[in-house]
């Protein structure tokens, strides 16, 4: 497998730039750069896919589209060009939903600094179904070094992404997480990031820039549904934490069939993985009508933690996330459900010291 990576390694720094509008255009596999969020990116050969492309026709279809997407993944790098510029193209016709701008669901967002002190700078405002398209994110600045983020989309896929500098700028690695295994979230839409304004701002990202982390999104919107198969993957990461926040895609019979056996699979194979379990956050409607399903799946996640915790597992924790969006007059959300920039800062908010404490960090 080593040398496996090598060669990979050995091919992305081959890959061929090119010099046209006086900028230096550079495919964003080149190894000079650092992509984190996709962690079988080189296993796939520079594909923009959150999954192996060896699950597909393994996991459920939706699920292998939905990873397809690229929420979570960023390209990380420091360079001292004066200039910056992307070349990105989607597959997809879809670029925006009713209840999702264009920017939050297909742009590309940039940010400044280290992982734990990042600084928003600007997103790609002009977003194209299927064609190429040009972001122009700075000009003619002073040369000095700059550590730049860019998050990738959390609702569309990439078949390119070439990232446009000076012809003879430097190109360095990025400051290290504070961390060097990731934190994985599983889950639903709202873990993938829907209907965060821009694709930095999901709960996610946040509570990676809060912590200066490196974070893993494997929201399936709609279809965060404890599928083994999924487990399997997630059991191939060596990561810091799980997460588990895919509640509000079951019902109670998808529960009992599969929540269990999705963590017993996990702690099988990782018996001293911290696992934190997240309840559902209160909809909108519970305002005025009471919601049995939500009740009683919450209630599943609460007995699974006793559960586990009762026969000795030290390391499963409980965030009960009703207690931090809750019966609300002004529901943080767009529809309801899907929440609003101040939805996600706030369960950001809630998320970020439970896991400081779990990961023991100062």
């Amino acid at each position: 497998m080593a040398k496996r990576i090598e060669e990979l390694d050995r091919n992305f720094q081959d890959t061929a730039s090119k010099v046209e509008d006086g900028l230096r255009w550079v495919p964003a596999q080149d190894a000079r750069f650092t992509v984190n969020g996709l962690p079988w990116f080189r296993e796939n050969g520079g594909e923009f896919f959150r999954l192996p492309k060896r699950a597909k026709g393994v996991v459920r279809d939706p699920v292998w589209e939905l990873g397809t997407m690229t929420s979570g993944g960023r390209i990380r790098f420091k360079t001292d060009s004066t200039t910056l510029k992307l070349r990105i193209q989607h597959s997809r016709s879809e670029i925006a939903m009713v209840h999702m701008c264009a920017v939050g669901m297909s742009g590309v967002d940039l940010y400044e600094g280290p992982p734990s002190r990042m600084v928003y700078w600007a997103s790609s405002k002009q977003i194209v179904p299927k064609e190429p398209y040009l972001a122009v994110y700075f000009e003619k600045l002073p040369k000095k070094m700059r550590e730049l983020t860019l998050y990738l989309p959390t609702y569309n896929d990439l078949v390119l992404l070439e990232i446009g500098l000076d012809v003879g700028a430097k190109i360095a690695r990025p400051t290290a997480f504070r961390l060097k295994k990731p934190v994985v979230v599983y889950g639903t839409s709202i873990t993938q990031g829907g209907c965060a304004s821009r694709v930095a701002n999901g709960y996610v990202p946040l509570v990676g820039r809060m912590l200066g982390l490196d974070m893993i999104n494997l929201g399936f919107s709609g279809n965060g549904k404890s599928d083994l198969e999924v487990a399997d993957l997630i059991n191939e990461i060596d990561s810091a934490c799980l997460v588990n926040d895919c509640i509000a895609n079951m019902s109670i019979d998808d529960m009992k069939a599969r929540y269990v056996a999705f963590n017993e699979k996990i702690r099988a194979r990782r018996p001293t993985l911290p696992i934190l379990f997240l309840t559902s956050i209160r909809w909108a409607s519970e305002n005025y009508q009471a919601n049995g399903r939500t009740a009683e799946t919450n209630q599943f996640v609460i007995d699974t933690y006793n559960r586990f915790r009762k026969r000795g597992d030290k390391n499963v924790y409980l965030l009960d996330c009703r207690k931090i969006i809750g019966l609300d007059p002004d529901h943080p959300s767009v529809d309801g459900c899907h929440l609003t920039d101040l939805g996600y800062q706030r369960l950001a908010d809630g998320v970020a010291p439970v896991l400081r404490k779990i990961l023991k960090l100062k």
